[in-house]
């Protein structure tokens, strides 16, 4: 069957990465990306950024007769499109992956809210119209491990609700649209992802999101940071995105059986690794380079004396610590994601989860060679 794809997210980190495995996994499916602009000049030219800077090897030739981009917005109605090509898309698409979001912990509800459950129901309506009026086979919401929001210990794939507080807007939108998408499941052929942190490429360490995990090693590197909130013990799940992508590509694309199924694409017990470990590992390397001279070992202390430590401090040194503030979370709460059924559906297909150890340098290599990201942007 001819697969019609219709992806939002194309110019973030998973979307992006995307693009080229769908395009290389065969010859004929064709993308139909979903990207905001002011013109249909700059949609495209964005779409094609983010392929230069994480494949940069696709000839643009090849794929560009399979790859059609449609300027629109997700948090408007029809998608910001017009009706009769709103139509048209919905009789076409053969499958939805819905990766468009806002990753910012910090924004305000009503804007992350704006984004990330608004803009998750407006698709959820187009996929809805796509299954009257066309052939749609299945639908991917991605979402994140992180729904589980302060829950410790082991969590599960099929639990969601469960009483669960939130550390920043970031995590209670993405509660909030991922339990609209649970209403769904009986309706559309609906399949769940969710990632934990996702990282570069474990190969390349190419990325072009450096948040989450990056802005605490950065000011590490720095020597802007000394103390942490939380335990060197924590356990911390981190992916490199192209696992993600793959796993993605392989159970969305290829495997009929993730219908109606919930994916944990995480380290599991097995490759999750500390927040020490992550700190020392990194300080490590950062030393071998010379970049930064003499490290100081990184103390931690309890978030409630670290928050109390921020009261005293004025300028740019307090804003550093109340950065660092806004991580407290991921580096205090003992959980494991259970990853079963990605395991199994990801058996014999060859796309295994990487330790975080034997990937870390190519990660900070990249963020060095970038300068965290700066000359990135220059370029562009």
């Amino acid at each position: 069957m001819n697969k019609i794809v219709f992806l939002t997210g194309a110019t973030g980190l998973v979307g992006g990465n995307l693009i080229p495995r769908i395009l290389k996994d065969d010859s004929i499916t064709r993308l139909i990306l979903l990207v905001r602009g002011d013109t249909d000049k700059e949609t495209t030219e964005r779409v094609y950024e983010v392929i230069n800077k994480l494949s940069p090897e696709m000839d643009h030739s090849q794929i560009e007769n399979r790859i059609q981009v449609v300027r629109g917005d997700i948090t408007l109605d029809r998608l910001g499109i017009p009706e009769s090509i709103y139509n048209r898309l919905a009789s076409e698409v053969t499958h939805v992956i819905h990766s468009a979001a806002t990753v910012q912990f910090q924004l305000p509800l009503e804007c992350a809210r704006l984004v990330n459950y608004t803009g998750t129901r407006n698709i959820m309506i187009f996929a809805q119209h796509a299954q009257q009026n066309g052939g749609l086979k299945g639908v991917a919401y991605i979402s994140t491990a992180y729904v589980s929001g302060d829950r410790a210990g082991r969590i599960l794939e099929n639990e969601l609700a469960c009483d669960q507080h939130f550390a920043n807007t970031y995590e209670q939108t993405k509660f909030e649209s991922e339990k609209l998408v649970w209403q769904l499941m009986s309706e559309l052929p609906l399949t769940i992802f969710r990632p934990s942190i996702i990282v570069g490429d474990s190969k390349t360490g190419r990325t072009t999101a450096f948040n989450v995990l990056y802005p605490p090693l950065k000011l590490i590197s720095h020597k802007m940071v000394r103390i942490l909130p939380g335990s060197r013990y924590t356990p911390l799940d981190i992916v490199p995105v192209d696992f993600v992508a793959n796993a993605i590509n392989s159970i969305f694309l290829k495997n009929n059986e993730g219908i109606g199924k919930i994916y944990h694409l995480t380290a599991g017990d097995e490759n999750s690794t500390t927040v020490g470990e992550v700190v020392d590992l990194a300080m490590a390397y950062i030393d071998i380079t010379k970049i930064a001279g003499n490290l100081q070992p990184i103390r931690f202390i309890v978030p409630e004396e670290y928050h109390s430590a921020i009261q005293s401090l004025c300028g740019h040194e307090k804003r550093v610590w109340q950065a660092i503030e806004t991580y407290a979370p991921y580096l205090c709460v003992n959980r494991t994601f259970d990853n079963a059924n990605t395991c199994s559906a990801l058996r014999n297909t060859g796309i295994t989860i990487p330790d975080f150890k034997n990937y870390y340098q190519t990660i900070l290599q990249y963020c060095i060679q970038t300068d965290w990201g700066k000359r990135l942007k220059l370029a562009a």
